[in-house]
C-alpha cells in the first residue's frame, strides 16, 4: 500500500481533507479528497513550497502600547517561520508608525518585510 498523508486545502471555503497518495519511491500518485482543480494545484504546492504570512508582534518601548502588530507582506518559507520570529523579537518599533509601514525590510533575505497592521502615534503622540 501506498504512504499517505492528509492536507488541508485552503484553496477555497470548502477546506477538503485531501489526502495524497504516493507510489513505492515516494512520488505522489493521486489524491482523494479534493473537490475542484483549485485544491490538487494547492496540495501539490504544499508538498513542494510551503509558505506562510507570518503574524507578530515587536516591542515599541511605549507603556500606554507596549506592542505593534506586525506582518510579512508577503509568504515566507515555512521553515523560516522560527528564525524570523526570533528576529522580529530583536526589532523595537520607533514612532510615528502608520498600518502599513515597513518595519523591517527584506527579513532574513526572504524578499518579504515586516510591515505594521496598525496605526501608532508613540509616546505622548495623538491618536
Amino acid at each position: 500500500m501506498a504512504p499517505r498523508e492528509t492536507v488541508i486545502c485552503i484553496g477555497c471555503p470548502l477546506g477538503c481533507r485531501v489526502t495524497v497518495l504516493r507510489d513505492r519511491k515516494g512520488n505522489v500518485a493521486g489524491f482523494k479528497g479534493a473537490e475542484c482543480k483549485q485544491g490538487q494545484k494547492y496540495v501539490l504546492e504544499e508538498l513542494k513550497n510551503p509558505v506562510r504570512t507570518l503574524t507578530a508582534t515587536v516591542r515599541t518601548g511605549d507603556e500606554s502600547c507596549p506592542l505593534l502588530p506586525v506582518r510579512t507582506s508577503r509568504p515566507v518559507p515555512k521553515a523560516l517561520m522560527k528564525p524570523i520570529m526570533r528576529e522580529t523579537a530583536r526589532v523595537k518599533a520607533a514612532p510615528p508608525v502608520k498600518a502599513g509601514d515597513v518595519i523591517l525590510k527584506n527579513v532574513l533575505k526572504t524578499k518579504a518585510d515586516l510591515v505594521a497592521t496598525a496605526d501608532w502615534p508613540g509616546a505622548g503622540g495623538e491618536g
